[in-house]
């Protein structure tokens, strides 16, 4: 067995040992003197301890910044003992564990953390790689809104291997999210929630995607856990911390005094059930803080307030393209529409057409659309068109310049030549035949 101050691979100095809900292995926090930073370290302790690792290289060929990364992964010996070892970053934030244990997460809230979560997942899918065990504890919220996902691969090769595991599919992590909305929406376990437990601010597709759940349906796709609560704005989960303080605390339950009742043959209606649990809810709200969680009693503290507008250093949290899109839609303001709607619905309150027509210009008027080029591309084309016709006409029209410099034609090879008729004319007035001589001979 590994004790405090061991070091593995030269590099991992072992700190703490930290407690685990994942079968077949031995946890630890550890210093990494390459990195300069404390990780994570698993000792494995399961029977088929190379398969784990076989796990870990697959997932480590996934990139995503929501997938915690893992670092090394190998065998070292120490004291004529062999031990196999997973080391991974350490996940920053709140588990969502801690949070489903006093809290109850709003709708909009829980879509988000659950469909960030499916889109880190489908990545690993994309290149054939599952988690397998998905469960509330390996789900982290940071302060900034930032979820990862823990456990990618190991998690459910070690579930398996101890019997504790649904297999490592696609359906098995979209149904574990669904299980885990569903737990976190309602405050009950998943086995345990009825239709009856859901909220009442619950959406169509969030109300679907839990009948099957509650049935044992679905979902079987991890993009069908995305498309329900599309489109996923993480933005509302900046400043985590903050959203926890403001969650209502999840329900005491009420098994002694429901038992009573029935002892006494008393049978309560459902409406005045739920007046006595909103009336006892001020109560749970003055609990005091120690009954939580130390994790959650240290998210829980104060946190300063978080700046509306983008700084260099939360660039990491523009993972895809239609987050960038979302980020330029951040200071969406109120449309006219949504505007005289409004005043409309304080004018008549109870008409469902103008609450209905209000939530969707609300929705349509921040809703992140994408980036239609086709307006720019095609005057900028037809600009350039239009440019290069009047240059090319301007070049045929233009006349051909007579100004051409001959001195650098080449030169006559040929020598210059001369006739010299032999003998010589002379030009002597004596030399020249008289007229007489000229007549006789005619």
């Amino acid at each position: 067995m590994l004790h405090i101050g061991a070091r593995l691979a030269r590099r991992f100095s072992l700190l703490a040992t930290e407690a685990a809900d994942v079968p077949g292995l031995e946890r630890f926090s550890a210093y990494d003197s390459r990195l300069d930073r404390s990780v994570r370290v698993d000792v494995i302790t399961a029977l088929a301890p190379s398969a784990v690792r076989q796990a870990a290289a697959a997932a480590a060929r996934v990139r995503d910044p929501r997938l915690l990364r893992v670092i090394a992964s190998g065998r070292e010996r120490v004291n004529e003992d062999s031990y196999t070892y997973v080391v991974t970053d350490l996940p920053e934030g709140t588990p969502l564990s801690d949070v489903l244990k006093q809290r109850l997460v709003l709708p909009r809230i829980a879509g988000a953390i659950v469909g960030d979560a499916a889109r880190a997942l489908e990545k690993a899918n994309a290149e054939n790689v599952h988690h397998g065990y998905v469960r509330a504890s390996s789900i982290s919220i940071a302060s900034n809104g930032r979820v990862t996902v823990a456990g990618l691969g190991v998690d459910g090769e070690l579930a398996m291997q101890a019997g504790v595991g649904r297999g490592a599919t696609e359906s098995s992590d979209a149904m574990a999210l669904g299980r885990i909305f569903l737990a976190a929406i309602t405050g009950e376990d998943a086995a345990e929630a009825t239709e009856r437990n859901l909220p009442a601010e619950l959406g169509v597709r969030g109300r679907k995607l839990c009948r099957q759940v509650l049935g044992g349906t679905g979902p079987t796709t991890l993009d069908a856990v995305a498309r329900t609560f599309a489109p996923i704005d993480t933005r509302i989960l900046r400043d985590f911390p903050a959203l926890v303080r403001a969650m209502p605390l999840v329900p005491e339950p009420h098994h002694d005094s429901v038992s009573a009742s029935a002892d006494a043959g008393i049978v309560l209606p459902e409406e005045v059930a739920t007046r006595a649990d909103d009336a006892a809810q001020p109560d749970l709200a003055e609990r005091p803080e120690a009954s939580q969680p130390p994790i959650l009693r240290e998210a829980l503290v104060a946190h300063p307030d978080v700046e509306a507008l983008l700084g260099a250093n939360e660039l990491h949290d523009l993972y895809e393209f239609e987050e960038m899109v979302a980020v330029q839609d951040v200071n969406n303001t109120t449309s006219t529409w949504e505007a005289l709607l409004q005043r409309m619905q304080r004018r008549w309150p109870g008409s469902a057409t103008i609450t209905r027509r209000l939530k969707r210009a609300h929705k349509r008027a921040n809703r992140s659309g994408p980036i239609w080029a086709a307006p720019v591309l095609i005057p900028l084309l037809v600009i350039s068109v239009v440019v290069a016709t009047v240059v090319a006409v301007s070049l045929l029209k233009a006349p051909f310049s007579q100004d051409a410099n001959f001195d650098d034609l080449p030169s006559n090879p040929y020598p210059a030549f001369t006739y010299s008729p032999s003998p010589s004319p002379s030009l002597s007035p004596s030399a020249a035949p008289s007229p007489s001589a000229s007549s006789t001979g005619g």
